[in-house]
């Protein structure tokens, strides 16, 4: 009896179940709703000015419609507007424009927040800046970047901007040289960093070489063994006031640090002196790349008029050609 119930009439009963559904997702389609997006503000300066502050450049428009109208709402927004009939700096301000916002039909726009808007315009000027290098980072230990010798190409940009920000600007800087852990110079092509929101340089790059050396440090060494340089023959006793020196090195912080008083040459030349008494420097004989920073010693001398026998201690001979060692 129900079978038959159920069966009977069955194309009639799959119709009206079918246009039930459709009824009920149209219904729901028609409901009301909001939706609120983010939109991105553009404001066109008038001619010969420029925007140097501004209130918000991100607005919230709240759009209301049907769901399924409000689906097709775009999800990249731009607002444009341009600001027209002002010749002066100063400031200003102007409500958010809601008829170039294209919305589906069917979708309105319930609100824009803020609704207006405040914009500074300043002047726009020319001016040619020196640039300066931004450097990031540190070179690898032992070594440094040697900003005096920092070379860009070309060295000076001809920028544009407000008048009341370029006529106390002094420079432009680069956008930021990564330098961590190098060892050698190198040349890079950069871009300027932009002074002013949404201003640029005229020059798209620049060209800057950047030199890094080995890192030079100062440091003491005393004790160092001072030796006198005789005739091999006929030399007459020799008395110093110094058996050691104290000196100031500078070179590599690596190669100072594997220096030991064993690798540097102390002499005081006192072949050809006749008897009496002098103030002579010290020769001294260093590795290669490390430099004396200390003032050169000086040391007392006195040769005697008689010529016992003399103990060497301390004493270099020179070559057989007569040169120092």
């Amino acid at each position: 009896m129900i079978k038959k119930f159920l069966l009977r009439n069955l194309s009639l009963k799959i119709a009206s179940l079918f246009l039930a559904i459709i009824l009920c997702f149209y219904v729901a389609g028609e409901q009301k709703d909001e939706l609120e997006k983010r939109a991105i503000l553009d404001i066109e300066p008038p001619a010969g000015m420029i925007i140097s502050n501004r209130s918000t450049d991100k607005i919230n428009i709240l759009f209301r419609g049907p769901k399924n109208k409000l689906n097709l709402v775009s999800p990249d927004i731009t607002i444009r507007y341009k600001i027209k009939n002002i010749e002066k700096a100063g400031k200003y301000s102007f409500t958010i424009p809601i008829k170039g916002i294209e919305v589906p039909s069917g979708v309105k726009i319930a609100s824009v927040k803020p609704s207006i808007v405040a914009v500074k315009l300043d002047k726009l000027i020319s001016k040619w800046l020196p640039i300066k290098v931004n450097i990031k980072g540190e070179a690898a230990e032992g070594y440094r970047v040697v900003k005096d010798k920092i070379r860009f190409n070309p060295n000076i940009s001809l920028v544009k901007g407000p008048e009341k920000l370029l006529e106390n600007l002094e420079f432009i800087y680069t956008s930021p040289i990564e330098v961590t852990g190098y060892i050698r110079s190198f040349t890079q092509r950069v871009s300027l960093q932009p002074f002013v929101k949404g201003q640029l340089p005229s020059l798209d790059t620049i060209e800057v070489d950047i030199p890094i050396e080995e890192n030079l440090v100062n440091k003491d060494f005393s004790d160092i063994p001072l030796k006198l340089l005789v005739s091999p023959t006929g030399y007459f006793p020799v008395q110093s006031s110094a058996s050691n020196i104290s000196i100031v090195l500078k070179g590599p912080k690596v190669a100072l640090d594997k220096l030991s008083n064993k690798d540097i040459l102390a002499f005081t030349d006192v072949t050809g002196l006749q008897p009496g008494r002098y103030e002579l420097p010290v020769n001294i004989k260093l590795p290669p790349n490390i430099f004396l920073f200390s003032d050169v010693p000086l040391v007392k001398i006195a040769i005697k008029n008689v010529s016992p026998s003399l103990e060497r201690t301390n004493v270099i001979l020179p070559t057989s050609s007569g040169g120092t060692p």
